[in-house]
């Protein structure tokens, strides 16, 4: 019997998209629009033939009418492949246009809106706008899913739609062994730009580094700010203690998790990120900005940090043991991915009698 057709309609060179595609072929026969381009290993598990990109320029910030453009191609694509589903990831750019398609345009589908963070905590506050699409968005929707109970609260005051919450969570439990941490390694890999306040991770860094002349910290990922924040170590004479090592591979991140003891996190806004849910299933102690969705993870001294100040975090660092044995406890138990996709589908399957 033919599975039921699921689109996936977002940028696909993404990593979350891979994720949610190698969920969702075990349940649907899945298809991709893709107005960038597509995640290499997206072509092992879809064929070609199911995936249109277009490799569009877009701007990273907003504002982007190439996607409005592009509208009645979007229909037209959407019209031939005949999904039972449309699931358009991100709030204000691919929700609003297939929540267009939907309620404009005149295709009848289930519309599946997953939110990602900054297009529902950043975005609609910039202009009246964005909230408008934002809301326009949401409310078209049959279902809008959220990685974290903040964020859901969040999309809950925008639209009465129905919200599933749950993390992008790992594809299982990785081995992990207190015996391989190094008690002195230190780890961040947020992107070297604003919002993720590095030069705040180096000055916390510094605080430990300083009580003890072993401790190393290893940056990886990449953005505008690398030049400053490389003065920044220079300045603090911490340079032959940080290391910069650029984009690292899941493989060669996961290396560095195993070892690792502490776990950085300090965005100025942010949800539930893959990167602290690898990190805590890893058993690294995470010490995180002071966030709702953080505090959904950790306690603050009990399984992590919840950083409010460079003065007195340290005196909140667990027992790396707890941690680790607390933090693997957790997602076994709530950040499973196949497990949160599984819901769903019988969520949508059942909600809207799709065979």
């Amino acid at each position: 019997m033919n599975k039921p057709r699921y689109l996936l309609f977002g940028n696909a060179e993404s990593v979350h998209m891979l994720k949610w595609a190698k969920e969702l072929v075990k349940h649907f026969d899945v298809f991709i629009i893709s107005p960038l381009g597509v995640h290499s290993d997206i072509l092992n598990i879809i064929p070609d033939s199911n995936i249109v990109t277009l490799y569009l320029k877009l701007n990273p910030d907003g504002g982007n009418v190439a996607l409005l453009k592009k509208l009645f191609l979007f229909k037209k694509l959407i019209k031939q492949i005949n999904p039972a589903i449309v699931n358009a990831h991100y709030i204000t750019s691919h929700g609003f246009i297939a929540a267009l398609i939907k309620s404009l345009l005149g295709l009848k589908y289930v519309l599946v809106q997953s939110a990602w963070g900054t297009d529902i905590l950043v975005t609609p506050n910039k202009s009246y706008f964005y909230k408008f699409i934002t809301k326009y968005s949401l409310n078209k929707a049959n279902v809008v899913t959220s990685d974290s109970e903040y964020m859901s609260d969040v999309i809950k005051k925008l639209s009465k739609t129905k919200c599933i919450t749950f993390p992008f969570g790992l594809d299982s439990l990785p081995d992990a062994k207190i015996e391989d941490k190094d008690d002195n390694l230190c780890f961040s890999n947020r992107a070297l730009t604003e919002n993720y306040n590095i030069d705040n991770v180096i000055y916390a860094f510094a605080s430990m580094a300083f009580k003890n002349e072993k401790l190393r910290l290893v940056i990886a990922n990449d953005g505008s700010m690398r030049n400053e924040l490389i003065e920044i170590t220079k300045n603090i004479g911490l340079s032959d203690r940080i290391e910069f090592k650029g984009f690292l591979s899941a493989s060669q991140q996961n290396e560095i998790y195993k070892k690792s003891t502490y776990y950085f996190s300090l965005p100025t806004s942010d949800s539930t990120s893959v990167s602290l849910l690898e990190a805590m299933a890893y058993g690294c102690v995470p010490i995180l900005s002071d966030l709702p969705a953080n505090k959904e993870w950790v306690v603050n001294g009990k399984n992590g940090v919840i950083y409010k100040s460079k003065e007195d975090f340290v005196n909140h660092i667990p027992e790396k043991l707890v941690a680790f044995n607390e933090n693997r406890n957790i997602i076994s138990k709530r950040a499973i991915f196949n497990d949160s996709i599984l819901n769903l589908v019988n969520n949508l399957k059942q909600s809207f009698n799709i065979q």
